[in-house]
């Protein structure tokens, strides 16, 4: 009888734990927070996506700026476009949003328009 019961839990213990990752808890998450126009994700693994997606996004607008700043170190001007940086086209749009960056080449700031994005 033990051995059943410990069994019957553990069955128990999986499907909570299924429900849990995959409808949430329907309460506020962290991300709603940061990123007030998106839409809420559907489960806990949509929040994790939308997260990494989020820093996806972040290390992509840091490489850019980085090479910026190395084109500027090299050739003293700023690039008259991203793709004058050689980097891969996949690097030059937000993963959130597939808009491409923005970018201001009298100035060489490169940003991203996808709402809750504008500050990174």
């Amino acid at each position: 009888m033990r051995l059943v019961g410990i069994l019957v839990s553990i069955a128990i213990l999986g499907v909570l734990m299924a429900v849990w990752l995959f409808y949430g808890t329907g309460g506020a998450s962290g991300n709603g927070a940061s990123n007030p126009a998106a839409p809420p994700p559907a489960s806990r693994v949509g929040e994790v996506r939308q997260a990494a997606e989020s820093v996806e996004c972040r290390n992509n607008l840091s490489q850019i700026r980085a090479a910026i700043q190395m084109r500027v170190t090299t050739e003293e001007t700023y690039p008259a476009s991203l793709n004058e940086l050689g980097l891969p086209a996949s690097m030059l749009a937000c993963p959130v949003s597939q808009q491409p960056y923005q970018y201001d080449p009298a100035t060489g700031q490169a940003r991203c328009a996808t709402p809750g994005h504008m500050s990174y």
